[in-house]
């Protein structure tokens, strides 16, 4: 864009050099390199666009390595162009004006006449307020190109920044989609029997898991119980273990107290039987 943006500035400044002088044809070359290329061109005496000018002889290459401002009033009486050339192309006046930006001449500014004397000294000023144009117009030029450089170099940051941060979060997603690969698995069957190592004693202990939920064994005989009980309701009644968790949900299967007579009623009755046959033996001497 800064380029097109430059070449369109530069062919509007020939095209009013011709006019404002009334030449027959003006042309900017800016050095490229070790040339001089052609890169606006007004009028038919005019060099074309991209053709290559001769800084090494000639009035331009004297105008380059003396950078001053020279005029050809009449291109067959000045030794200092080519006369074969000037006649070839209708020339019969040019003004060379340098381009200078330190430390070098960066392009010329010629005009061109088919007519010896065409130009004066109000050309000259006129091309002289022209050429700072163009210096102003190659200054933007190249800034334009060094803020595009610095956007597109922001841009590749950005770009590896996010494939840096992508890198990084792809363990993370790799463990997610594990863990939901996991999830999806089917659980175990109806009735099988998993073994796990019980952390607290590193013994195995079996586990059944059904549709109800795990059972466990009975700490005390290994009967099967409900989940996250420990014994059994027999041996919860009998006392053999002490389970402090398990009062609250027995509360509603255990037996209400029975009396000490109710409960020794065969040995009271064993004791009276003994009693009276005492007696009646006693009775019988």
């Amino acid at each position: 864009m800064a380029q097109r943006d430059l070449n369109a500035a530069l062919q509007l400044l020939a095209e009013r050099a011709q006019y404002i002088t009334g030449a027959s044809g003006a042309a900017i070359a800016l050095r490229e390199d070790e040339e001089m290329i052609c890169r606006a061109s007004a009028g038919p005496s005019a060099p074309a666009l991209g053709a290559h000018l001769q800084v090494n002889s000639g009035l331009s290459g004297e105008s380059v390595r003396t950078r001053q401002i020279l005029r050809c009033d009449n291109a067959e009486l000045d030794s200092r162009v080519n006369r074969e050339s000037c006649r070839a192309l209708g020339i019969a006046s040019v003004v060379v004006l340098p381009l200078i930006r330190e430390p070098e001449v960066n392009g010329v500014f010629e005009l061109f006449s088919g007519r010896a004397y065409a130009f004066g000294e109000r050309d000259i000023i006129a091309l002289e307020r022209l050429a700072e144009m163009i210096q102003t117009a190659l200054e933007h030029a190249e800034a334009a190109r060094r803020a595009e450089k610095i956007g597109e170099q922001a841009v590749e940051k950005k770009q590896t920044a996010n494939g840096a941060e992508a890198g990084a979060n792809s363990p993370i997603e790799e463990k997610a989609s594990a863990k939901l690969s996991n999830e999806d698995k089917p659980g175990p069957k109806s009735g099988t029997i998993e073994t796990n190592i019980s952390q607290e004693t590193d013994e195995p202990q079996v586990v059944l898991t059904g549709e109800r939920g795990n059972i466990g064994t009975c700490e005390a005989c290994g009967f099967p119980v409900s989940g996250g009980r420990k014994l059994c309701l027999d041996c919860e009644s009998s006392g053999t273990v002490q389970d402090p968790t398990a009062a609250p949900f027995l509360s509603q299967f255990t037996a209400p107290e029975e009396s000490w007579l109710h409960s020794h009623q065969y040995l009271i009755g064993t004791l009276l039987v003994t009693v009276l046959t005492i007696a009646v033996l006693v009775w019988m001497r």
